[in-house]
């Protein structure tokens, strides 16, 4: 199985009988991010992990671009996408305890839990308000008030030729869900808290992974995201936790 990131939490999976993509988004104007809508063209399969706007306000073009493709995703993007245009015959409502077989690929669906957003601050909110980008905060806030999460955060287990893939919708855990543990690879999404460091600590120590890659630490929809640090994890589990890089296809 081979990975390939496509930034913000955009993963598309590959083995020898096809490929499956999760979360995929196009950054918008002023991220220093380049990935364009024609990137996701041709995937047969799209699995969501949660309905903020980062990984479902694309699809709706993604699906106008290709209209045979089949979209895995819990209630409420299923509704918010359904009613921003995509057809009920490329949706496909789905759920925790639910497992799909697709193209070589066992995906396994767990209740995941969505990371504590930081609070709102004065130095936050001047950083936002005097941003060159500022002009994306109709638009984010708008689809904001749409694109809600609810509650269903979905942590996905991938199986393919021999080799497990933890992949986290957001950088937190349920206390009374049971995940996989010693998954050969943790896809990690470093985001979401004040200071990710500390979460992504306790998940690493939890779900005991051979190997970690970060993804969604990029600058994707600007003022509100900006880089992650990355460096206190990784020297931390230096050799087993590494930043995905973009377009660089990972062997697991």
């Amino acid at each position: 199985m081979r990975l390939i990131w496509h930034g913000t939490a955009a993963v598309e999976a590959v083995n020898a009988k096809g490929r499956i993509l999760f979360d995929p988004f196009v950054p918008l104007k002023g991220s220093p991010v380049d990935v364009s809508l024609d990137e996701y063209d041709g995937f047969p399969y799209v699995f969501v992990t949660h309905g903020h706007l980062d990984h479902i306000v694309s699809l709706p073009d993604i699906i106008k671009r290709n209209p045979g493709t089949k979209v895995y995703c819990t209630g409420t993007p299923y509704r918010v996408l359904w009613s921003k245009g995509i057809p009920k015959r490329n949706l496909v409502l789905t759920g925790y305890g639910q497992t799909h077989d697709i193209c070589g690929f066992t995906v396994r669906l767990f209740h995941g839990r969505h990371a504590e957003l930081p609070r709102a601050t004065f130095c936050r909110a001047y950083r936002i308000l005097s941003s060159p980008h500022r002009g994306n905060l109709p638009y984010i806030i708008r689809e904001n008030r749409k694109c809600r999460e609810n509650d269903e955060t979905v942590f996905y287990q991938i199986e393919s030729e021999g080799k497990t893939v933890s992949l986290m919708g957001s950088l937190n855990l349920r206390d009374e869900v049971d995940y996989p543990i010693g998954s050969d690879l943790l896809i990690l999404p470093y985001n979401g808290w004040e200071d990710n460091y500390l979460p992504a600590v306790r998940v690493i120590e939890r779900l005991k992974p051979k190997r970690v890659l970060l993804h969604h630490y990029d600058d994707t929809f600007p003022p509100l995201t900006e880089n992650m640090d990355l460096s206190r994890i990784l020297e931390k589990y230096e050799g087993r936790v590494s930043a995905m890089k973009l377009r660089k296809m990972e062997m697991v």
